[in-house]
């Protein structure tokens, strides 16, 4: 492989559009696809995509990538490293051996949730979701939870309980402001400052939960807003200025800290996120590099 305009790291709805745009544009771009599935299993909150599982809707957008020579899909479980050389390009190194330089770097690649909760992950994007607007209508009247770990507490509590008056809200042991929690309390929402044990169910659905006091109720499913996030990329040769919740800063234009590196969707905005503004942040963004390119080669 030659040199590549630019790499972009994730093949989610962010990499995959940043990606068209840019191969459409004849920039010659390597897409690390890094299979990091962590979307719901259908796409709900977009008129164009409701309905649409997310892995056929993953598929067909990949499918449609190879079409143009100027884009070359690379499937790894991960990225090793990334070192920028002497000449100043970005050298590439992924978990299956395959290693290429280019001249820029675009994050794409999403954001984990940090949290204690213990055994969450099964339950992650199955029956708890970091966006009631993805599947706020599926869980409507369900038993729900709503998780927040921030402190700011009601804004969202308000926005789930017109999905559902069945509504318990737990900080996990954060505190939470005084009037908020009143306020809350007041519309019949149980609030729990204790810090969470255990959830329970089957294949991922959400039974019950259990507090550290030895308090259990009955949930269903529910949403998380969690104090922390990393990057999946970030401090591989490299270390971007990252907010105080472990995103990525970026100017409006999603330029990080270090030159010639940007960032788009989950890692650069934050939750709860929506497929399609993951998208439109992967465009805005392959605007920019292509833009910034043309301007330095011209």
């Amino acid at each position: 492989m030659g040199i590549f305009d630019c790499a972009i790291i994730g093949g989610g709805p962010a990499g995959l559009n940043a990606a068209l745009l840019l191969g459409r544009a004849n920039r010659l771009v390597a897409l690390v696809d890094t299979n990091n599935d962590h979307l719901a299993f259908e796409l709900q909150e977009s008129i164009s995509r409701n309905g649409n599982a997310a892995i056929e809707f993953m598929q067909a957008a990949k499918e449609k990538l190879n079409q143009y020579p100027t884009i070359h899909s690379i499937v790894s479980q991960s990225v090793r490293a990334i070192k920028q050389s002497n000449n100043k390009l970005f050298k590439i190194y992924t978990e299956d051996g395959e290693n290429f330089l280019a001249e820029k770097i675009l994050l794409a690649d999403g954001t984990k949730i940090q949290t204690a909760i213990p055994d969450i992950k099964q339950y992650y994007n199955k029956s708890i979701f970091t966006s009631p607007y993805g599947y706020g209508w599926e869980l409507k009247d369900k038993k729900l939870i709503y998780i927040n770990e921030t402190g700011d507490v009601a804004r969202t509590a308000k926005i789930i309980f017109n999905v559902s008056n069945d509504l318990v809200v737990a900080t996990n042991g954060y505190e939470i402001k005084e009037n908020e929690k009143r306020e809350l309390e007041n519309k019949g929402i149980n609030v729990i400052t204790d810090k969470i044990k255990e959830m329970k169910g089957h294949n991922g659905v959400l039974r019950s939960i259990t507090f550290q006091d030895g308090l259990e109720i009955e949930r269903e499913a529910g949403f998380i807003t969690p104090s922390i996030y990393t990057t999946n990329t970030i401090g591989q040769g490299f270390s971007c200025d990252l907010d105080e919740r472990g995103l990525i800063v970026v100017d409006h234009f999603g330029r990080t800290s270090e030159k010639n590196v940007y960032a788009a969707g989950d890692a650069a905005q934050p939750a709860p996120t929506e497929i399609v503004l993951s998208e439109a942040t992967g465009i805005q963004v392959a605007i920019t590099i292509n833009s910034d390119i043309s301007i330095e080669k011209f």
